[in-house]
């Protein structure tokens, strides 16, 4: 247990320790720190289900990058508090885009007439799925993860970064290398088909 007055010595110290993989130092950093995690989530949330979602998400990155806290560059109650606002603005973000999507999927899919509907287009798009499966199944894992991160999920190229751990550049990388690789196997494929 750490025996300390001074907060900023505690949390410092708790922070230290976490990087190591302490699990007791996490768990007391998430009692001191989580009213203020939850007060500054809300605050750019207003939703309790996803403020409580969003802590959630704050604490594991902590628990992930207490290792790269930087004591110089500020205290670690700022620190943990600039996650915290950040994390809730991707939330806002992704839920923005989530609805962009749905409007634009909803607008486009209006349900067809009974009779407008041909088995021969039914069937040419169940082929054409399944060719891009087979294509995205064929991405290293890496490709893969960062592809539908991006185009499933809706996530940035920085957002995947920061959720894999990975530098900007190298996700780039894997998403720009696993789209080459994806229409060098769907679109000839699609065209044999449609021959």
């Amino acid at each position: 247990m750490i025996q300390t007055t001074e907060p900023l010595t505690t949390d410092l110290l708790l922070l230290e320790r976490i990087a190591e993989g302490d699990r007791a130092s996490f768990d007391l950093f998430v009692t001191r720190m989580k009213r203020l995690v939850f007060s500054t989530v809300y605050k750019v949330l207003n939703d309790c289900q996803d403020t409580e979602d969003v802590s959630q998400e704050v604490f594991f990155q902590v628990w992930q990058k207490a290792g790269l806290f930087n004591a110089q560059r500020g205290k670690p109650t700022t620190w943990i508090a600039t996650l915290a606002r950040n994390r809730a603005i991707d939330k806002i973000r992704y839920k923005q885009r989530q609805s962009r999507l749905l409007e634009s999927y909803s607008d486009k899919m209006q349900p067809p007439e009974f009779d407008a509907v041909n088995s021969a287009d039914l069937l040419d798009a169940k082929e054409c799925g399944a060719e891009v499966r087979s294509a995205v199944m064929q991405l290293s894992k890496e490709q893969r993860q960062a592809i539908e991160m991006a185009y499933f999920k809706g996530l940035t190229q920085s957002e995947i970064a920061g959720r894999l751990n990975q530098p900007l550049g190298t996700v780039k990388a894997r998403i720009r290398r696993g789209m080459v690789k994806l229409r060098e196997r769907v679109v000839p494929a699609l065209q044999v088909e449609a021959d």
